[in-house]
């Protein structure tokens, strides 16, 4: 009961009743379609003697019916077969989806920081990998073990009906082999960890080497490459393979009892004939009988190794039920259209102990200005961005937003409907151009996206494209070059309703008359934002009300004489 209760623990057990919410009638038809065809089975066993043994007879008529009730059984078993896959396939796909969504819905309900610990195909093994596998444990082994269980049970107690010493013959190394599965499958579990975690390095591995496949190619990598891909599936071959012997010991040693069972029956029926105490009709049926007996006991046996595959993938999608959420509170609203500051007091963060980024950083940006960020790289400029949009909380000091006739308003997951955000590199997702401006403003007219368009200086070249507004790119912009997608990725950060604009390099990809004619646009949008750019381009100093540069992580306000100077 120990090992029970370790291979099956509670957590996983609510965690698996909670994923079938919704879904148990379609599962007890699921059910009911099994059960129905495992006692077909036992019944057609019946038939099938009574025609051998009424055609043996010369009962011919008497034979021919039960001929007609052979070939209906039959038939009435391959279209509830076929239902019972459309039924299965369905509710699979359905479930499927749900625990990928609700993955994908409480990764983005989590902390940024406590998500951004975990590789991308890391991620994406839990939701193929591991998803797949609870689906099938829940949809298709489970049914399909009750179904065992009933058919072996019809089979046993007919089998036992005509003749007790067969049936027990039948039976024989049955629980053995069951109890064997079940001692097994602690030592399944832990290899199929190790399995799933040979698998995501793998995919880990693969994913970078496609992000990264201009890199690869243009450092001459490929070798490498493919040298670290070897390694990664030589060690997944190991586990997959170490669990495969496993198995295979495992089956040989309980196919060995099975067989032996069914040849003493075989043996036993053969002698009832010659003894005459059984008809070829019996015999017949005997046989099949025997093979639903055994034939359950095999298949739960091998099940198990299925069942301790879904709960080891139940345990790894449960850690992510117990990430930290992002901690959302109710607080004032404030409208989205109005001009709000920003102030920052004494704030400080580290994203290690003992190794701080920011110190004591104070600052405070009046509504409206535009003001430059600059500082040598890893001073922390990316991260104040974080922390303004609470991605991040800062471990000692407050970020507040401002604005006139209202209280100040500290940060939060909250606020962050009040800041839009062009991150550093290219954020652009494959779809159409207006797919990719709806991600800052979803209910966006055409006049919206063109004037959002306009002040990023891009309208005119996405005209010329083929479908305008609704030409296809690929993937990270690809059909675009790098100062085009800059362009579309401002332009969509202007299209959200938002008082605040946070820029990380956002126009480094562009000449210096572009940049000047965005930043000048930018601050003529209505309505109004307040802009933090940073930059190490100095033809943006002009354009700001103020610039501030991050060193030793503080703050300072520089003169834009001295900032161009030093820069």
């Amino acid at each position: 009961m120990n090992k029970l209760k370790t291979l099956f623990n509670t957590e996983v057990i609510a965690w698996l009743k909670l994923c079938m919410k919704g879904k148990w009638s379609a599962l007890t038809v699921i059910i009911l379609l099994n059960v129905i065809l495992s006692l077909g089975g036992a019944a057609q066993a019946i038939v099938s003697k009574q025609v051998i043994d009424h055609a043996v007879n010369d009962s011919l008529k008497q034979s021919a019916m039960y001929a007609v009730s052979f070939a209906l059984i039959m038939i009435a078993q391959l279209v509830l077969s076929s239902l019972l896959t459309l039924r299965t396939v369905k509710l699979k796909e359905a479930m499927n989806n749900d625990l990928q969504r609700n993955f994908m819905d409480r990764l983005y309900k989590t902390e940024w920081k406590a998500v951004g610990r975990y590789h991308s195909g890391d991620l994406l093994t839990h939701l193929t990998s591991d998803v797949a596998s609870v689906t099938d444990g829940l949809i298709a082994t489970l049914p399909g073990i009750l179904s065992l269980v009933v058919q072996f049970a019809t089979a046993f107690l007919t089998l036992l009906y005509f003749d007790k010493t067969l049936a027990l013959f039948a039976f024989l190394l049955g629980p053995v082999s069951v109890v064997i599965s079940w001692f097994i499958g602690r030592k399944l579990k832990k290899m199929q960890h190790q399995i799933q975690a040979a698998e995501s390095r793998y995919r880990s591995l693969l994913h970078e080497c496609i992000q990264n496949f201009l890199i690869v190619k243009t450092f001459e990598h490929e070798d490498d490459s493919l040298q670290k891909v070897r390694g990664a599936q030589q060690n997944r071959l190991f586990w997959v393979l170490k669990r495969t012997r496993f198995n295979v010991a495992a089956d040989l040693t309980m196919g060995t009892g099975y067989r032996l069972g069914f040849f003493l029956a075989f043996i036993w029926g053969a002698y009832r004939i010659s003894t005459g105490a059984a008809s070829f009709g019996m015999f017949t049926a005997f046989l099949q009988l025997v093979g639903q007996i055994q034939g359950p006991l095999e298949g739960l046996a091998r099940s198990f190794p299925i069942l301790i595959a879904m709960v080891t993938s139940a345990e790894r999608l449960i850690v992510f039920q117990q990430l930290t959420p992002e901690n959302k509170k109710a607080i004032p609203p404030m409208p989205a259209d109005r001009v709000t500051g920003l102030r920052l007091d004494h704030v400080a963060y580290s994203y290690e102990p003992g190794k701080p980024i920011l110190t004591d950083a104070s600052l405070t940006i009046q509504p409206g200005e535009l003001i430059a960020l600059i500082g040598t790289s890893g001073e922390g400029k990316t991260t104040l961005l974080r922390l303004l949009l609470a991605l991040i909380k800062p471990s000692h000091g407050d970020i507040s937003l401002t604005a006139l006739g209202r209280e100040r308003i500290a940060l939060s997951a909250d606020t962050r409907p009040y800041f839009s955000y062009v991150p550093q590199g290219n954020t652009l997702f494959s779809g159409t151009i207006a797919d990719n401006l709806k991600i800052g403003h979803p209910s966006a007219t055409e006049k919206e996206m063109n004037d959002a368009l306009e002040a990023a200086c891009a309208r005119s070249f996405v005209e010329k494209l083929p479908e305008g507004l609704h030409t296809v790119i690929g993937e990270h912009g690809s059909g675009l070059s790098e100062g085009q997608a800059q362009r579309i990725a401002i332009a969509r950060a202007l299209l959200r309703p938002a008082p605040i604009l946070l820029l990380d390099e956002a126009t480094s990809a562009l000449d210096m008359d572009t940049e000047w004619a965005v930043l000048q646009n930018i601050r003529s949008f209505q309505p109004r934002r307040t802009c933090i750019a940073i930059t190490h381009r100095l033809s943006v100093f002009d354009v700001c009300d103020h610039i501030y540069r991050l060193s030793e992580g503080r703050l300072y306000r520089e003169q834009k004489e001295l900032a161009v100077r030093s820069e």
